[in-house]
Protein backbone atom coordinates (compact mmCIF):
# COMPACT_ATOMS: atom_id res chain seq x y z
CA UNK A 1 0.00 0.00 0.00
CA UNK A 2 1.30 3.14 -0.71
CA UNK A 3 1.46 6.31 1.51
CA UNK A 4 1.90 10.16 1.11
CA UNK A 5 4.11 10.96 3.89
CA UNK A 6 6.77 8.61 6.32
CA UNK A 7 8.09 10.63 8.98
CA UNK A 8 11.77 9.47 10.72
CA UNK A 9 13.25 10.70 13.67
CA UNK A 10 16.95 11.15 14.41
CA UNK A 11 19.27 9.88 17.14
CA UNK A 12 21.89 11.58 19.67
CA UNK A 13 24.18 12.84 17.55
CA UNK A 14 22.55 14.68 15.10
CA UNK A 15 22.13 18.28 17.98
CA UNK A 16 23.65 21.14 17.29
CA UNK A 17 23.94 24.75 18.86
CA UNK A 18 21.49 26.74 17.18
CA UNK A 19 19.43 24.44 15.92
CA UNK A 20 15.64 26.23 16.45
CA UNK A 21 16.65 29.77 16.76
CA UNK A 22 15.45 30.59 13.76
CA UNK A 23 12.06 28.54 14.00
CA UNK A 24 11.17 30.25 17.59
CA UNK A 25 11.67 33.45 15.82
CA UNK A 26 9.54 32.75 12.86
CA UNK A 27 6.89 30.49 14.69
CA UNK A 28 6.80 31.33 18.45
CA UNK A 29 4.37 28.79 18.70
CA UNK A 30 6.74 26.51 18.75
CA UNK A 31 8.26 28.00 22.04
CA UNK A 32 4.89 27.07 23.60
CA UNK A 33 6.32 23.36 23.44
CA UNK A 34 9.85 23.59 24.91
CA UNK A 35 8.34 25.74 27.29
CA UNK A 36 6.17 23.38 28.36
CA UNK A 37 8.83 20.37 28.43
CA UNK A 38 11.14 22.34 30.18
CA UNK A 39 7.89 22.85 32.91
CA UNK A 40 7.41 19.21 33.19
CA UNK A 41 11.02 17.93 33.53
CA UNK A 42 12.29 20.53 35.37
CA UNK A 43 15.44 20.97 32.73
CA UNK A 44 16.36 23.41 30.28
CA UNK A 45 15.84 22.52 26.64
CA UNK A 46 15.70 26.28 24.80
CA UNK A 47 19.04 27.57 26.31
CA UNK A 48 21.82 24.42 25.86
CA UNK A 49 19.47 24.30 21.96
CA UNK A 50 20.20 27.83 21.19
CA UNK A 51 23.14 28.94 23.08
CA UNK A 52 24.97 26.05 24.12
CA UNK A 53 27.88 25.99 24.46
CA UNK A 54 28.35 23.11 22.32
CA UNK A 55 29.75 21.04 25.56
CA UNK A 56 27.10 21.20 27.22
CA UNK A 57 24.60 20.31 24.08
CA UNK A 58 26.94 17.23 23.54
CA UNK A 59 26.00 15.86 27.26
CA UNK A 60 23.90 12.85 27.31
CA UNK A 61 21.25 14.25 29.45
CA UNK A 62 21.02 17.30 27.96
CA UNK A 63 21.36 16.32 24.27
CA UNK A 64 18.52 13.69 24.59
CA UNK A 65 15.96 16.00 25.70
CA UNK A 66 16.95 19.06 23.69
CA UNK A 67 16.22 16.35 20.34
CA UNK A 68 12.99 14.92 21.57
CA UNK A 69 11.46 18.02 22.05
CA UNK A 70 12.85 19.74 19.11
CA UNK A 71 11.43 16.38 17.33
CA UNK A 72 7.70 17.00 18.36
CA UNK A 73 7.66 20.87 18.10
CA UNK A 74 8.62 20.20 14.48
CA UNK A 75 5.35 17.28 14.06
CA UNK A 76 2.97 20.04 15.65
CA UNK A 77 4.38 22.51 13.35
CA UNK A 78 4.13 20.47 10.59
CA UNK A 79 0.71 19.45 11.80
CA UNK A 80 -0.29 23.11 11.76
CA UNK A 81 0.66 23.36 8.07
CA UNK A 82 -1.68 20.40 7.59
CA UNK A 83 1.14 17.70 7.10
CA UNK A 84 1.06 14.66 9.04
CA UNK A 85 2.18 11.19 8.51
CA UNK A 86 0.92 7.88 7.44
CA UNK A 87 4.26 6.32 9.33
CA UNK A 88 6.29 7.08 11.54
CA UNK A 89 10.06 5.72 13.05
CA UNK A 90 13.05 6.82 15.03
CA UNK A 91 16.38 5.59 14.87
CA UNK A 92 17.52 4.15 19.18
CA UNK A 93 16.19 7.90 20.85
CA UNK A 94 14.03 8.83 18.10
CA UNK A 95 11.91 6.46 19.11
CA UNK A 96 10.29 7.90 21.47
CA UNK A 97 9.35 11.10 19.35
CA UNK A 98 7.80 8.87 16.88
CA UNK A 99 6.02 7.43 19.86
CA UNK A 100 4.49 11.06 20.50
CA UNK A 101 3.94 11.51 16.83
CA UNK A 102 1.78 8.37 16.35
CA UNK A 103 0.00 8.64 19.24
CA UNK A 104 1.38 5.99 21.21
CA UNK A 105 2.36 7.86 24.42
CA UNK A 106 1.81 11.48 25.28
CA UNK A 107 4.57 13.91 25.53
CA UNK A 108 4.39 14.57 28.81
CA UNK A 109 5.04 10.58 29.38
CA UNK A 110 7.75 10.34 26.93
CA UNK A 111 9.51 13.22 28.02
CA UNK A 112 9.62 12.12 31.95
CA UNK A 113 11.15 8.77 30.43
CA UNK A 114 13.42 10.79 27.87
CA UNK A 115 14.69 12.66 31.22
CA UNK A 116 15.78 9.20 33.08
CA UNK A 117 16.62 7.20 30.34
CA UNK A 118 19.22 10.26 29.81
CA UNK A 119 20.01 10.58 32.85
CA UNK A 120 21.14 6.34 33.11
CA UNK A 121 22.59 6.36 30.18
CA UNK A 122 25.08 9.28 31.44
CA UNK A 123 25.83 7.37 35.03
CA UNK A 124 27.03 4.06 32.98
CA UNK A 125 29.09 6.36 30.56
CA UNK A 126 31.01 7.60 33.81
CA UNK A 127 31.19 4.92 35.44
CA UNK A 128 32.87 3.08 32.63
CA UNK A 129 34.85 4.68 29.55
CA UNK A 130 32.97 3.08 26.52
CA UNK A 131 33.41 4.14 22.73
CA UNK A 132 31.81 3.54 19.61
CA UNK A 133 33.00 3.56 15.82
CA UNK A 134 31.15 3.37 12.91
CA UNK A 135 32.56 0.46 9.66
CA UNK A 136 31.85 1.60 6.36
CA UNK A 137 32.43 0.16 3.26
CA UNK A 138 32.05 -3.85 4.14
CA UNK A 139 28.64 -5.37 5.47
CA UNK A 140 27.58 -6.10 8.82
CA UNK A 141 28.47 -10.30 8.51
CA UNK A 142 32.05 -9.29 8.06
CA UNK A 143 32.53 -6.58 10.78
CA UNK A 144 30.54 -9.81 13.22
CA UNK A 145 33.04 -11.96 11.62
CA UNK A 146 36.16 -9.57 12.70
CA UNK A 147 34.32 -9.27 16.76
CA UNK A 148 34.65 -12.93 16.24
CA UNK A 149 37.71 -13.12 16.08
CA UNK A 150 38.89 -10.64 18.14
CA UNK A 151 37.42 -11.04 21.53
CA UNK A 152 40.46 -9.13 23.55
CA UNK A 153 41.04 -9.41 27.17
CA UNK A 154 41.05 -6.72 29.60
CA UNK A 155 44.72 -6.69 32.00
CA UNK A 156 42.80 -8.15 34.50
CA UNK A 157 41.80 -11.32 32.47
CA UNK A 158 37.94 -10.18 32.07
CA UNK A 159 36.83 -10.21 28.94
CA UNK A 160 36.29 -7.20 27.24
CA UNK A 161 33.33 -6.24 24.96
CA UNK A 162 32.52 -5.53 21.98
CA UNK A 163 29.31 -5.39 19.96
CA UNK A 164 27.53 -4.22 16.90
CA UNK A 165 25.30 -1.57 17.78
CA UNK A 166 23.63 0.35 14.59
CA UNK A 167 22.29 -1.96 11.59
CA UNK A 168 22.19 1.54 9.91
CA UNK A 169 22.97 0.47 6.10
CA UNK A 170 23.91 -2.11 3.91
CA UNK A 171 27.78 -0.66 4.03
CA UNK A 172 27.43 0.96 7.23
CA UNK A 173 27.78 -0.58 10.56
CA UNK A 174 28.24 0.83 14.27
CA UNK A 175 30.59 -1.25 17.27
CA UNK A 176 30.23 -0.15 20.66
CA UNK A 177 31.95 -1.58 23.48
CA UNK A 178 34.82 -1.20 25.87
CA UNK A 179 36.87 1.95 24.22
CA UNK A 180 40.18 0.07 23.89
CA UNK A 181 38.46 -3.50 22.31
CA UNK A 182 36.49 -1.29 20.11
CA UNK A 183 39.87 0.59 19.31
CA UNK A 184 41.56 -3.00 19.04
CA UNK A 185 38.46 -3.61 16.43
CA UNK A 186 39.27 -0.57 14.53
CA UNK A 187 42.55 -1.25 14.40
CA UNK A 188 41.90 -5.07 12.84
CA UNK A 189 39.39 -3.68 10.05
CA UNK A 190 41.48 -1.36 8.68
CA UNK A 191 45.23 -3.76 9.12
CA UNK A 192 42.70 -6.69 7.27
CA UNK A 193 41.31 -4.18 4.59
CA UNK A 194 38.02 -5.08 5.04
CA UNK A 195 36.99 -1.45 5.47
CA UNK A 196 37.43 2.02 7.27
CA UNK A 197 36.46 2.62 11.24
CA UNK A 198 35.54 5.95 12.22
CA UNK A 199 35.42 6.68 16.04
CA UNK A 200 32.22 8.28 16.99
CA UNK A 201 32.40 11.40 19.57
CA UNK A 202 30.10 9.74 21.83
CA UNK A 203 30.06 9.77 25.93
CA UNK A 204 29.91 6.05 25.90
CA UNK A 205 29.05 2.39 24.97
CA UNK A 206 25.55 2.61 23.31
CA UNK A 207 23.31 -0.04 22.75
CA UNK A 208 26.18 -2.48 24.07
CA UNK A 209 26.01 -4.61 27.37
CA UNK A 210 27.94 -1.43 29.15
CA UNK A 211 24.25 0.09 29.86
CA UNK A 212 22.98 -2.77 31.24
CA UNK A 213 22.71 -0.75 34.49
CA UNK A 214 20.84 2.04 32.61
CA UNK A 215 18.56 -0.71 31.13
CA UNK A 216 17.98 -2.12 34.72
CA UNK A 217 17.29 1.49 36.19
CA UNK A 218 14.48 1.65 33.56
CA UNK A 219 12.99 -1.35 33.19
CA UNK A 220 9.86 -0.67 35.80
CA UNK A 221 9.68 3.02 33.84
CA UNK A 222 9.01 0.81 30.88
CA UNK A 223 6.49 -1.64 32.24
CA UNK A 224 4.55 1.18 33.98
CA UNK A 225 4.40 3.74 31.05
CA UNK A 226 0.72 3.99 29.33
CA UNK A 227 1.79 2.69 25.87
CA UNK A 228 -1.53 2.69 23.67
CA UNK A 229 -2.42 2.00 20.25
CA UNK A 230 -1.55 4.85 18.51
CA UNK A 231 -3.20 6.46 15.57
CA UNK A 232 -0.78 6.27 12.95
CA UNK A 233 1.53 2.97 12.46
CA UNK A 234 5.28 2.93 13.75
CA UNK A 235 8.06 0.69 12.94
CA UNK A 236 9.91 0.42 15.86
CA UNK A 237 14.00 0.10 15.08
CA UNK A 238 14.45 -2.74 17.91
CA UNK A 239 13.28 -5.04 15.39
CA UNK A 240 13.12 -3.53 12.24
CA UNK A 241 9.09 -4.41 12.31
CA UNK A 242 5.69 -2.71 12.46
CA UNK A 243 4.69 -2.24 16.23
CA UNK A 244 1.43 -4.42 16.28
CA UNK A 245 1.74 -6.25 19.53
CA UNK A 246 1.56 -3.67 23.20
CA UNK A 247 3.41 -6.24 25.10
CA UNK A 248 5.87 -7.67 23.02
CA UNK A 249 6.61 -3.88 21.89
CA UNK A 250 6.82 -3.17 25.60
CA UNK A 251 9.43 -5.48 26.65
CA UNK A 252 11.25 -4.31 23.18
CA UNK A 253 11.62 -0.98 24.20
CA UNK A 254 12.77 -1.89 27.82
CA UNK A 255 15.95 -3.13 26.37
CA UNK A 256 16.29 -0.86 23.75
CA UNK A 257 19.09 0.85 25.36
CA UNK A 258 21.48 -2.57 25.02
CA UNK A 259 19.60 -3.93 22.09
CA UNK A 260 21.47 -3.07 18.42
CA UNK A 261 19.20 -0.24 16.28
CA UNK A 262 18.55 -2.49 13.31
CA UNK A 263 17.71 0.64 10.79
CA UNK A 264 18.59 -1.12 7.61
CA UNK A 265 15.41 -3.42 8.19
CA UNK A 266 13.28 0.00 9.61
CA UNK A 267 14.43 1.99 6.33
CA UNK A 268 13.26 -1.88 3.97
CA UNK A 269 10.09 -1.97 6.26
CA UNK A 270 9.22 1.95 5.24
CA UNK A 271 9.93 1.86 1.92
CA UNK A 272 7.77 -0.91 1.49
CA UNK A 273 4.99 0.96 2.06
CA UNK A 274 6.38 2.89 -0.93
CA UNK A 275 5.59 6.57 0.30
CA UNK A 276 5.79 9.49 -1.55
CA UNK A 277 8.24 11.25 0.42
CA UNK A 278 9.91 10.21 3.88
CA UNK A 279 10.29 13.69 6.12
CA UNK A 280 13.21 13.59 8.04
CA UNK A 281 11.78 15.54 11.04
CA UNK A 282 14.81 16.80 13.19
CA UNK A 283 18.25 18.71 12.37
CA UNK A 284 20.77 17.36 9.89
CA UNK A 285 20.06 14.44 7.41
CA UNK A 286 21.91 12.02 8.34
CA UNK A 287 18.48 9.22 8.22
CA UNK A 288 18.42 10.79 4.99
CA UNK A 289 21.88 9.55 3.90
CA UNK A 290 20.94 6.30 5.33
CA UNK A 291 17.93 5.34 3.53
CA UNK A 292 19.29 6.48 0.33
CA UNK A 293 22.21 3.73 0.63
CA UNK A 294 19.31 1.77 0.63
CA UNK A 295 17.11 3.05 -1.89
CA UNK A 296 19.03 6.18 -3.91
CA UNK A 297 15.77 7.52 -5.98
CA UNK A 298 13.84 7.87 -2.66
CA UNK A 299 12.33 11.61 -2.24
CA UNK A 300 13.74 12.58 1.40
CA UNK A 301 12.86 15.75 2.60
CA UNK A 302 15.11 17.08 5.80
CA UNK A 303 12.79 19.40 8.06
CA UNK A 304 15.08 21.22 10.53
CA UNK A 305 14.44 24.79 10.03
CA UNK A 306 12.44 27.19 8.85
CA UNK A 307 13.19 27.13 5.11
CA UNK A 308 12.91 23.20 4.94
CA UNK A 309 9.57 23.63 7.09
CA UNK A 310 8.29 25.61 4.32
CA UNK A 311 9.88 23.48 1.82
CA UNK A 312 7.69 20.82 2.96
CA UNK A 313 4.43 22.27 3.67
CA UNK A 314 4.48 24.45 0.87
CA UNK A 315 4.50 27.39 2.16
CA UNK A 316 6.24 30.92 1.83
CA UNK A 317 6.20 32.33 5.67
Amino acid sequence: MSIKSAFVYPGQGSQFVGMGADLMHDRPQLTEVFEHVEAVTGRPVIEPMVHGPEDRLRETRTAQLVLFTFGAAMTRALAAEGVVPQLVAGHSLGEFTALVAGGWLDLDEAAATVVQRADAMARCCHERAGGMAAVMGTDPEEVAQVLARHPGRRDDGRPRTAVIANYNSPRQTVISGDAATVEEIGEAIRTESIGVAQPLSVAGAFHSPLMRPAQDTLMATIAGLPLRRGHTPMVSSVTGGLVTDLGHYRDALAHQITAPVHWTRTARRILGHRPHRIVEVGPGTTLRSLIRKVDRGQEIHPCGNTNELRAVTGTRG
